[in-house]
């Protein structure tokens, strides 16, 4: 009875040991591998008959080596038992699999003599915290980017080399003017939307992209839905592993655009109106000079004929010299005005007497056009002002009524005073502004259709702009009254100073 209980011990013993997942190995004291239970083939992929008789170090990690060592051989050393030890150890298919074990001494127990080890795969528990942090990492990816793409910055649409639109953006269907579904249905591909001389660059973009997983910013047009076009920048990148599909962003790019083409249209002008004043001083200064060595070698009689043709000469000259002049001053107040830098010094001063020194200038200047001056009864029009520019205000309100009106037609500049302000206005019976011309009138460069059509001094288009600023510095207004056919009124308002201005 006593032999077949221990028997029945023996084979329940082996049973359990076979059929639990945990291995158990026997480990000599040279580090032989005695014994391996079934289990080692579903953690290493070894059968235990590849491993008996082998040294169990050869399957450890390079790093773990040494460590094992040490405490297998203070356990044969001292006996009972370890704590849990963590480890990696080499599979037949070459990976490497993290290992929580426990050893017990047995060398000195008669049926057994060995190390006992008892481990178990723990690779799962060991890379959960990677993957979770991985999958935090992934998910703030893409929470970036999700940001990124519903941010209205840019433009953005997934899409594949033959053109087929498969995801797009809030901020794309804003820029193009097509509803989502007009976009992703098939209906529309990128070809359909891109200007024709972009398609090819289109196409280098992806065989540049199918190389090195993106593409090179570039410029493109796109045509919106009602037929516009938008300038932008487009970068793409591919987003499969095939890199058969790429995201794509625009930013739409088309101010800075505009922005050039002013610039550039600036520049021309700008070369245009001071190099005309320009060639005509050096043409009449040439021909003065030809009068003057013609002048040494006439008699006496016509003397005073030349004389009368090198005087005119001359004073067309500084005519145009002068319109430099105010073309340069003109650049520079901008330039001022741009890095607030543009000051004015306000003294009191009577602006009757500012305003009929204008209008002497110009009769002296323009003998040939009409002009009517209105004053106010009183004599005195105390005003806190610089007096040179108000004086470059009302000049430029003049030359332009000069400019748009024929010399036998009357231009008429008027000085009132209204409560506690003094309003000065020059009226012509030019052409007249219509109502948007009148909105524009006072922004850089603009300048109207029929100013442009009236010989040299046809200016920058920078005067209002800058006679508005001006006034906005003395804290008055400007404005202007006018129907088209029916001429116009500039004019522009100056709060009263306290004291009066000695004349």
């Amino acid at each position: 009875m006593k032999g077949e209980a221990l028997t029945h011990s023996e084979q329940l013993f082996r049973t359990l040991i076979e059929h639990s997942t945990d291995v158990i190995a026997l480990i000599a004291s040279d580090g032989t591998m005695t014994y391996a239970s079934p289990s080692i083939t579903q953690v290493t992929g070894y059968t235990p008959e590849e491993l008996v008789g082998k040294k169990c170090f050869s399957l450890l990690y390079p790093d773990d080596q040494e460590y094992l060592r040490k405490q297998l051989t203070c356990l044969g050393e001292r006996g009972g038992e370890v704590p849990l030890w963590e480890y990696r150890l080499r599979c037949k298919d070459g990976s490497w699999r993290w290992i929580e074990g426990t050893a017990t001494n047995l060398l000195e127990h008669p049926q057994v003599g060995a190390i006992m080890c008892t481990f178990r795969d723990i690779t799962g528990r060991k890379q959960l915290p990677v993957l979770e942090q991985a999958a935090r990492g992934l998910l703030d990816v893409e929470r970036k980017f999700r940001s990124l793409v519903e941010s209205n910055i840019f433009g953005v649409m997934v899409t594949d080399q033959e053109g087929r639109i498969y995801e797009v953006n809030d901020r794309l269907v804003q820029l193009l003017g097509y509803s989502r579904e007009e976009l992703v249905n098939g209906n529309l591909h990128v070809k359909d939307l891109l200007v024709q001389q972009y398609q090819g660059a289109r196409m280098r973009a992806w065989k540049i992209l199918r190389a090195q997983g993106a593409s090179l910013p570039e410029e493109k047009e796109y045509i919106c839905k009602d037929g516009s076009r938008i300038s932008t920048l487009v970068v793409a990148a591919a987003i499969n592993q095939e890199r058969s599909r790429a995201l794509v962003m625009l930013l739409d790019v088309s101010d800075r655009k505009e922005a050039e083409r002013r610039k550039q249209e600036f520049l021309s002008m700008v070369s245009h109106e001071l190099k005309t004043p320009l060639t005509s001083i050096v043409g009449f200064l040439e021909l003065a000079l030809l009068c003057v060595q013609r002048l040494s070698g006439e008699s006496s009689v016509g003397t005073d004929e030349l004389l009368r043709t090198l005087e005119a000469m001359l004073q067309h000259a500084q005519r145009q010299a002068e319109i430099e002049t105010r073309l340069v001053r003109e650049l520079l107040d901008m330039s001022r005005m741009e890095v607030q830098k543009f000051e004015v010094s306000l003294q009191a001063c009577n602006l009757v007497t500012l305003v009929q020194q204008v209008v002497t200038n110009h009769q002296q200047v323009a003998p040939t056009h009409l002009l009517e001056l209105v004053l106010p009864p009183q004599a005195q029009v105390p005003v806190a002002a610089d007096a040179d520019r108000i004086e470059q205000v009302l000049t430029n309100y003049l030359s332009n009524a000069f400019k748009h009106s024929s010399p036998e037609q009357a231009v008429q500049v008027r000085l009132s005073v209204e409560g506690g302000v003094a309003r000065v206005s020059v009226c012509d019976q030019g052409p007249g502004l219509t109502v948007e011309q009148q909105q524009r009138v006072w922004d850089r460069f603009y300048q109207g259709e029929d100013a442009r059509h009236q010989g040299p001094d046809g200016g920058l288009g920078l005067g209002l702009y800058i006679a508005r600023t001006i006034i906005a510095q003395h804290q008055g207004q400007v404005g202007v009254e006018s129907c088209p056919g029916q001429g116009a009124t500039f004019w522009f308002l100056l709060p009263l100073a306290d004291e009066p201005a000695s004349a």
